[in-house]
């Protein structure tokens, strides 16, 4: 019983670290940025997502298949709380 509890514990150590380099972003994160981060970093996802689908239209497989979804939603984030900063 305690090393299912200490295994779940280490996989969401790992989970909640990958995600974090990966560099997807969070509602929180985002709106905890100002305006001139939050369009640095739409330009940084913008490339990344231009990279994974260079890379899929070669044929070649990513090392996250979910990553292609991940950056998109990000970028999407981004968008909205861009657009709701310019209505204030």
């Amino acid at each position: 019983m305690l090393l299912g509890i200490q295994k779940s514990k280490v996989r969401t150590t790992q989970i909640v670290g990958r995600r974090s380099e990966m560099g997807h972003l969070s509602t929180h994160e985002i709106d905890q940025m100002s305006m001139e981060q939050m369009l640095r970093r739409l330009e940084e996802m913008r490339e990344e997502l231009l990279q994974l689908r260079a890379q899929q239209a070669l044929g070649g497989s990513s090392s996250n298949p979910g990553e292609f979804k991940q950056t998109r939603r990000s970028i999407a984030r981004l968008l909205t709380s861009i657009n709701k900063e310019r209505k204030e």
